[in-house]
């Protein structure tokens, strides 16, 4: 009968615990359950009260209106002064028109033999960097400095070419200033014209060194120095020295005179082509 009752009283202390448990865990799931209710309701606020953007598809810009247009522009091209001229398109005749040329003895084979009837001259066999500005030339019979000439004519390019009679000169220094005062000139009297520094063009090699100072070594120097001054000055440096020479720093023979200095009628048709195949077209660059 004992046993009985202890058995009874042990079943009776299981089901208690048995229920103890499930009390338990299901206050274990209402637990998890209210966590997830209120972080539910949370999001929900939050989603309630953030701003809602659309996405459009990736379509491109679209089309330009006449209240916003829609500029698409390409970085601006900038032209290297430090460089010589490009070779283009060769120019016509007509260019030359609007042209004028400032030289030496060599320059004053153009007018002389008549190459580029259209371009304009101030031209003296002896004339010196130096002696430009003040120089009265001889135009068609008629007495004329550089500023008179320029006010007389609109010009759309100056070409100088100078240097051969300056490589006697004691220093270089003269040569430079003397010769960037020229292009500061020439800017001031024709403001919309394009300046073209010629580079100096060399001699035959038996004509190197006699006499001692005239030898293609002091031309490649003063080359140098021209193309220091163009692009110092923003003006372009017209390599026609490199044409002449077919880069060799020598004059080629069949473009030289006896003289190993003037130049043949081969000689000025090469210079010509040069320059007409080498101006600078002011549109492509900002």
């Amino acid at each position: 009968m004992q046993d009985m009752d202890a058995a009874k009283r042990d079943t009776r202390r299981q089901r208690i615990r048995l229920r103890k448990r499930r009390r338990m865990a299901a206050w274990a799931v209402v637990a998890v359950l209210a966590v997830l209710l209120i972080i539910g309701i949370v999001k929900l606020i939050g989603w309630m009260f953030t701003p809602k953007y659309v996405e459009s598809a990736n379509i491109g810009p679209l089309p330009p209106t006449e209240d916003d247009p829609i500029v698409i522009t390409t970085p601006p091209v900038y032209y290297d002064y430090g460089s010589q001229v490009p070779e283009a398109p060769p120019v016509d005749d007509s260019y030359f028109d609007s042209v004028l040329m400032i030289g030496d003895a060599r320059v004053a084979g153009f007018p002389l033999f008549g190459y580029l009837p259209g371009a304009d001259y101030l031209v003296s066999d002896g004339i010196s960097v130096d002696a430009i500005q003040s120089h009265s030339f001889d135009v068609n019979g008629a007495s004329r400095t550089l500023s008179e000439q320029c006010a007389m004519k609109r010009y759309q390019a100056v070409y100088i070419q100078v240097g051969l009679n300056e490589l006697g000169w004691p220093n270089t220094s003269a040569f430079v200033d003397s010769y960037a005062s020229l292009v500061d000139a020439i800017k001031t009297l024709a403001p919309d014209a394009s300046i073209y520094m010629q580079a100096v063009i060399p001699m035959t090699a038996g004509k190197s060194g006699n006499p001692s100072y005239l030898t293609n070594e002091k031309v490649a120097e003063y080359n140098r120095l021209i193309q220091q001054i163009a692009e110092g000055r923003k003006v372009y440096f017209l390599n026609v020295a490199e044409g002449m020479s077919g880069g060799t720093g020598v004059l080629t023979s069949g473009y030289a005179a006896s003289n190993g200095l003037s130049l043949t009628k081969e000689g000025y048709n090469k210079w010509i082509d040069y320059i007409r195949t080498h101006v600078v077209d002011k549109e492509l660059y900002s």
